[in-house]
């Protein structure tokens, strides 16, 4: 059973590492815990209208944070959602609509 294309994504990641990824034209979504790899590669089709060469998966599982503190009952620990990335490779030529960082415009002392 497929998943819907606009259910399986839910974002990009943006880190050190997923922009290092870009230049080797490997893009880094969020998806869906329960999404395959097939129903990954058909979303991108979908959505984004090009050509997946490849789909790579992990899951990172959600860490365990310390929130707030009361008088009586001291800390309070909360386990954060487990989320799935999907590193995807494109055919040569192809790219996503990524996000661009903007560098901070050089001051012009005129």
């Amino acid at each position: 059973m497929n998943m819907r294309s606009d259910y399986v994504i839910k974002g990009s990641v943006l880190s050190e590492k997923s922009y290092a990824l870009l230049e080797n034209k490997v893009y880094t979504l969020k998806v869906d815990l329960k999404a395959t790899k097939q129903d990954i590669k058909t979303a991108v089709k979908d959505v984004f209208g090009v050509d997946v060469i490849s789909v790579n998966t992990s899951i990172l599982r959600g860490r365990v944070v310390r929130k707030a503190r009361s008088r009586k009952g001291g800390a309070v620990e909360v386990k954060l959602p487990n989320i799935k990335k999907a590193f995807i490779r494109l055919k040569d030529g192809q790219e996503l609509p990524a996000p661009v960082l903007n560098a901070p415009a050089e001051a012009t002392a005129e």
